[in-house]
């Protein structure tokens, strides 16, 4: 029997194989054991200004701060992060985990990264992000989406321009809010209540949610309208599964950025700025008709309706009246309304008129002018001119200081001094004596009242020295002192913006009337040097080309010499005297 051989080769070769067997093993299973968290995204691509969620999980028991998203990431907005913690047994294995889901908003489109986080004893890989444009996602993929449209994109100044906003929603929403636009030098407004529909869009039902925004732009250029921003709550179910039993996630979009152009009013318009769609002139008398009698009150109703702008752009209609007739205008009333999506803005204008003279008068036409946005052109809103008959009362008039009340009082008169005539006749003569007694009585009275009359008037001579003449700032009426003051200031700094908010309350303040613009504190003052003034302010406030306004010294002077005149309403007669 022949002894086995010893081969030496075959047996480092078998342990050689069995030591790398060994140590592929050993090392695969410390790579599974320095495996303990992994990060992953809900979705690859994201569409761009839409949310997703990041879910971070480590099978270790951290803390809360262990995972602070904000400080790690950069490249994406982080909008809200819940933490949470759970512990198993497996076969008497116990295990732990905690999973952080943070909700980061995508910016525009490109390519991002999510980097790696060091959580506990372990860390996470990087994650490469894609961010597409949303028109570029494909229309199966859209879940929720944001449109938004402008009625035009080059309006005039202080034009008001519709902003619609409309939300798409393919999923169940639980909560949700939309972002009002925020645009520099241009006032927003919503318009009206949020409507509610349905579309189909490639198959597929949508809910639609439409709201409208008026945006009344202040100064002409170019501007950038933001996009409108919804962030919301979901919930996804999966299909076949009941609707109750799906799960809450977070949903954020964004509809695109529009640029828009405004333009500065036209060189050649003259007057209020008012652009509109439409302006109309109404009026109403009571009582109506053409025949009034003296004295008798007849109320007089101007109303301006225009489409697409604000109550406060509406100016005040300047009415003329000829000679013979009081006015007392009352302060103007204004409302706003939406009709068809469109805004309706309303001024009313209220004055009692009482004709005081006899004859036929002619009232002239009322003319308004404004811009049409629809045909770019000047058009006038007009009243035509009234004519109408004044006659006097039946039986005449008894009014202080005409010819009827002057043949009163003469009548007046002479009846009393044949009174006195009478009395002197039917008097019966006094005795001597007592005439004497009375003589006496009668020249101390006089000496006594001529007395006092001396001791009057030196007191009223010494108070008149004493007291100080006062100046012509002393006579501004209290309630206009303080808005003086701000013009003043305003002019001081030749802040144009200030300048003209400060007339405005100034013009109110001394008049009790509220002014519909410049030019009317201008004409209801009667200063044209003011007018040349107000030219300047509104090229400076309204102008393509931003101006330096330096006329604050020289306005200031101007107004100084216009707030001594008296006001308006103190050279109106009362309306009822008695």
């Amino acid at each position: 029997m022949v002894a086995p051989t010893f081969n030496l080769a075959n047996y480092l070769q078998r342990h050689i194989y069995f030591a790398i067997a060994a140590f592929l093993i050993l090392g695969w299973a410390s790579a599974a054991d320095a495996q303990q968290a992994i990060a992953s995204i809900d979705r690859n691509p994201v569409v761009e200004h839409s949310a997703f969620v990041l879910t971070v999980t480590s099978d270790e028991s951290l803390t809360r701060d262990a995972f602070a998203p904000e400080q790690l990431i950069n490249d994406f907005e982080v909008r809200s992060t819940s933490v949470s913690s759970s512990t198993s047994i497996i076969n008497g294995e116990r295990t732990r985990s905690t999973e952080w889901r943070v909700t980061l908003l995508a910016p525009s489109a490109g390519n991002y990264e999510i980097p790696a986080f060091a959580i506990g004893s372990s860390s996470t890989a990087p994650i490469k992000v894609e961010v597409v444009r949303a028109a570029d996602q494909p229309s199966q993929d859209r879940n929720s989406f944001v449109e938004a449209s402008l009625s035009t994109e080059t309006p005039y100044v202080q034009q008001q321009v519709t902003y619609t906003v409309k939300l798409y929603l393919g999923e169940q929403l639980e909560t949700g809010s939309l972002s009002l636009p925020s645009i520099e030098h241009a006032s927003v407004e919503q318009l009206g209540q949020d409507r509610q529909s349905q579309e189909v869009i490639d198959g597929r039902r949508f809910q639609v949610l439409t709201r409208t925004y008026a945006i009344t732009p202040r100064r002409s250029g170019e501007f950038t309208v933001p996009g409108v921003r919804f962030d919301g709550q979901v919930r996804r179910t999966q299909p076949g599964s009941f609707s109750a039993l799906g799960r809450i996630e977070p949903v954020s979009t964004r509809s695109a950025d529009l640029a828009i152009e405004v333009r500065p009013r036209p060189a050649g318009f003259v007057g209020e700025w008012l652009p509109s769609e439409q302006v109309t002139l109404e009026e109403q008398w009571d009582p109506d008709s053409t025949r009034y009698v003296i004295g008798e009150p007849i109320t007089r109703r101007i109303t301006i309706t225009a489409a697409g702008a604000r109550p406060e752009q509406l100016p005040m209609p300047s009415v003329e009246y000829p000679d013979g007739f009081r006015v007392y205008p009352d302060r103007g009333q204004q409302e706003s309304t939406l009709i068809r999506g469109v805004a309706i803005a309303r001024a009313t204008y209220t004055a009692a008129i009482v004709p005081a003279n006899a004859g036929e008068f002619t009232l002239p036409a009322v003319q308004i002018p404004w811009w049409n946005t629809r045909t770019d052109q000047l058009e006038f809103a007009n009243l035509p001119e009234r004519t109408v008959t004044i006659s006097v009362p039946p039986g005449g008039l008894n009014v202080p200081g005409s010819v009827q009340a002057e043949s009163s009082s003469q009548d007046t008169s002479t009846v009393a001094e044949t009174d006195i005539a009478d009395i002197g006749q039917r008097h019966t003569p006094v005795p001597e004596e007592l005439h004497e007694l009375l003589t006496y009585w009668q020249l101390a009275t006089v000496l006594l009242a001529t007395g006092w009359l001396l001791t009057g008037l030196l007191w009223w001579f010494n108070r008149a020295k004493q007291t100080p003449t006062k100046t012509a700032a002393e006579y501004v009426p209290l309630n206009a002192r303080q808005s003086l003051h701000n013009l003043k200031q305003a002019c001081k700094n030749n802040s144009v913006q200030q300048v003209r908010t400060a007339l405005l309350a100034w013009h109110q303040a001394r008049t009790g009337q509220p002014a519909r613009g410049l030019f009317h504190v201008a004409r209801a003052l009667g200063s044209e040097a003011l007018q040349t003034h107000l030219v300047g302010i509104e090229a400076a406030l309204y102008s393509k080309e931003p101006q330096q306004w330096r006329e604050g010294a020289a306005l200031w002077k101007c107004v100084q010499e216009l707030h001594q005149k008296p006001r308006l309403d103190d050279a109106l007669p009362r309306l009822y005297p008695h």
